[in-house]
């Protein structure tokens, strides 16, 4: 809201210009805010001397100050000094005016060249200019304050406008700058193809050099001696020369279109080549793993057909109290795995002659539970796929200790486990 300007004047003795708190009370908020910047405000406010809170707006900050102006005090004193300081070739240029219209004259050019910070505390601090004076200049920075805020919220669209643009020329630009590197590409290897082609042409006209010099020596024997013949004989090879470098130049003509084909052909094929090389190399992966786990498969049913194999030092053999071929009663504990898979696990081996024990590998029950299935067990069997952490780390930790068999298998499927079955019986 724009208030009434109050024309009153406070007196000022003797010859010296106004201090800033000779002001009229209404101009101290437009003075400093004029004449100071925000960067000037918050280092008033980490001074001990203006006593103002940390963390206060720019705003409050600058209400505290427009009130220290009022009146006379170190405060008050301390920004005149710097106001002072700061505009000191402007305090100079117009005390050196004591008309009103000479003052109004500098401030129209300050005006044009936008100094007017300095020009204002000038005119403002100069006690020989007129109230009209001061209060036409005031009144004239009271509506640029206000023109300003059009201009920056102007400034505030134009500023998000220019960003946008400036996205998507940031998007064309890499967008042309890759296709510049692919031209760029293929414009090496036509210059590679055109320095093969130039260094033909240089070898054909050298080749073509040494013929019309052999001819031009041959000229010169002719008119000496007379053969005739001889000389009909070169003008045929000079013929044939022209023709076939005609020819040669038809055919490089020629290389080059193919080239550029054959270049199109070759970038095809190369990327064909990669991709299809990728897919063999994953192909030979899951072959090699699915070999394994089948020489795993047929080990173990192997094992299973033939009981005697493995129970040859088994006291149990061939009587009532053999508990079955290969795991020869060991009890094996399955540690994690799908809970829909637990009785296959369990059947898979007790086939083997095996007694099943299984724990969910679950983190909570793996504390307290797992230890003592772990201490009664002969060899364990762990999925690392379908497993805690905390339950695979107790496991490796409690067999190492007493020694016990076993096997971190690669998944919970019924091949991982007759693999680590075979290795538990090897």
């Amino acid at each position: 809201m724009c208030e009434q300007i109050d024309l009153s004047e406070k007196e000022v003795t003797g010859g010296r210009r106004k201090k800033l708190w000779d002001l009229p009370d209404r101009h101290h908020c437009a003075v400093l805010g004029t004449c100071l910047r925000r960067s000037d405000l918050r280092r008033f406010a980490k001074k001990k001397l203006f006593r103002i809170e940390a963390g206060a707006s720019d705003y409050r900050i600058h209400l505290g100050l427009v009130g220290f102006s009022t009146e006379r005090n170190p405060k008050s004193r301390y920004l005149h000094k710097f106001l002072d300081e700061r505009y000191r070739v402007a305090v100079k240029r117009y005390a050196a005016v004591r008309e009103d219209d000479g003052a109004l004259e500098l401030w129209e050019q300050d005006l044009k060249k936008g100094t007017v910070a300095g020009a204002y505390w000038a005119i403002m601090t100069n006690q020989f200019f007129s109230v009209d004076v001061r209060n036409q200049v005031y009144g004239q920075i009271h509506m640029m304050s206000h023109d300003n805020i059009s201009v920056n919220q102007g400034a505030q669209r134009l500023a998000e406008e220019l960003k946008n643009k400036a996205a998507v020329l940031e998007e064309v630009l890499v967008s042309e700058r890759q296709l510049h590197l692919q031209e760029q590409k293929a414009m090496s290897c036509e210059i590679e193809t055109l320095k093969k082609l130039e260094e033909k042409r240089i070898m054909l006209a050298a080749e073509n050099k040494k013929i019309i010099e052999e001819n031009s020596r041959l000229k010169l024997e002719l008119a000496g001696s007379g053969l005739s013949e001889k000389m009909e004989k070169l003008k045929k090879q000079l013929s044939e020369s022209n023709k076939r470098n005609v020819e040669f130049s038809a055919e490089i003509e020629t290389l080059k279109r193919a080239l550029a084909d054959s270049r199109d052909l070759f970038d095809l094929a190369n990327s064909s080549s990669q991709e299809l090389t990728l897919k063999n190399a994953k192909l030979e992966e899951n072959i090699a793993v699915i070999q394994r786990e089948v020489l795993s498969m047929e080990t173990a049913m192997l094992g299973a057909m033939d009981a005697s194999c493995s129970c040859s030092t088994c006291g149990d053999q061939d009587t009532n109290r053999c508990p079955g071929p290969d795991l020869c009663g060991k009890t094996i504990l399955y540690v994690g795995g799908l809970h829909k898979m637990v009785s296959h696990y369990r059947q898979l081996i007790e086939n083997h002659g095996g007694k099943f024990l299984h724990h969910d590998g679950g983190k909570e029950a793996s504390r307290t539970i797992l230890p003592k299935m772990l201490s009664t067990a002969d060899a364990v069997l762990c999925p690392i796929d379908c497993v805690s952490h905390d339950a695979c780390t107790c496991v490796k930790k409690i067999c190492k200790r007493y020694q016990k068999p076993y096997v971190m298998m690669r998944s919970s499927g019924l091949s991982s486990l007759a693999k680590g079955l075979t290795e538990i019986v090897q």
